[in-house]
């Protein structure tokens, strides 16, 4: 089991008096992951999936990824230290070979501090090319260094934007399948909703859901959506079906996982795939560099 499939599996039996879920270990030909096995002895069917901003974590993994160096660059040209701010989709592999030679121009204009929106071609030139939204000088011991910083985002936010993340998840087609092929009357989709996948988990985390109905395909008859909280071992749950409005708690639970916290989706070798705590890293950094 992945990650997310273990947050699920407790926090549905810690709600749901009697029930357990057993792993369905053969799924060789794309079957859902669980049954559902109910008190009275009916059982359901069970499929977990992550809903994540791809783009962001592919960029977060790009920028941490060992093999090609880490999120420090040895700077040869800049004479001061740097922190970058990358956008979602950035070419981390343009910032580590120009990154510096760019950075060393705005040291020559006696520029020790950017943001996209400035007046200065030379800085317009920087952000366009290297696709960053600004960064700074910075203090470091020994030879100058350019520290690329992850993207962060922002927007409005509201509960529609949970339900949504977790409804694209129920159009998917392997989602479909898989529970669509169940000969169970209750299909349930669980969707863990990733700390990376910022605007999504804060509307879970922060709002309440509307009394509104799902909008869900034949194939699905009911919605979870799953989020850590804010505190140790909380997780926010809201949940709905086709003939139930949307509900939420706050459950907690301690799931037996490792620390290394996985996302729903395997991480590959490059480390494309990071969990929320990459992501929460990076939002720590840029927070830090906000007072250079």
């Amino acid at each position: 089991m992945n990650y997310s499939e273990k947050i699920a599996k407790r926090i549905l039996e810690a709600i749901l008096p009697g029930a357990s879920l057993e792993y369905r270990q053969t799924q060789s030909h794309g079957e859902y992951d669980f049954d559902l096995h109910y008190g009275d002895g009916s059982k359901a069917a069970v499929e977990v999936t992550a809903a994540m901003d791809e783009t962001l974590m592919k960029t977060v993994g790009a920028i941490h990824s060992k093999r090609a160096g880490g999120s420090t660059i040895q700077a040869k040209v800049c004479k001061k230290s740097w922190i970058i701010f990358t956008t979602k989709g950035s070419s981390i592999r343009r910032i580590r070979t120009d990154a510096d030679f760019y950075l060393a121009e705005l040291e020559k204009e006696g520029i020790d501090r950017f943001f996209c929106v400035s007046s200065s071609s030379s800085v317009q030139k920087a952000c366009c090319y290297l696709q960053i939204t600004g960064g700074g000088v910075i203090s470091s011991d020994g030879n100058p260094t350019i520290h690329i910083a992850g993207p962060g985002g922002g927007g409005a936010v509201g509960p529609s934007l949970a339900i949504e993340a977790g409804e694209r998840e129920t159009l998917k087609k392997d989602n479909r399948r898989k529970l669509g092929a169940a000969q169970t009357a209750e299909r349930h989709l669980v969707v863990y909703i990733d700390g990376g996948n910022g605007l999504a988990w804060t509307a879970l985390t922060s709002f309440e859901p509307p009394s509104i109905l799902p909008k869900l395909p034949e194939e699905i008859t009911n919605l979870w959506l799953v989020g850590h909280g804010e505190r140790k071992d909380e997780f926010v749950l809201w949940r709905a079906g086709t003939s139930e409005t949307w509900q939420s708690m706050r459950v907690q639970c301690t799931p037996e996982i490792p620390n290394d916290r996985r996302s729903g989706n395997e991480i590959d070798k490059e480390g494309t795939h990071r969990s929320a705590d990459v992501a929460e890293e990076v939002c720590c950094q840029r927070r830090d560099a906000e007072g250079l």
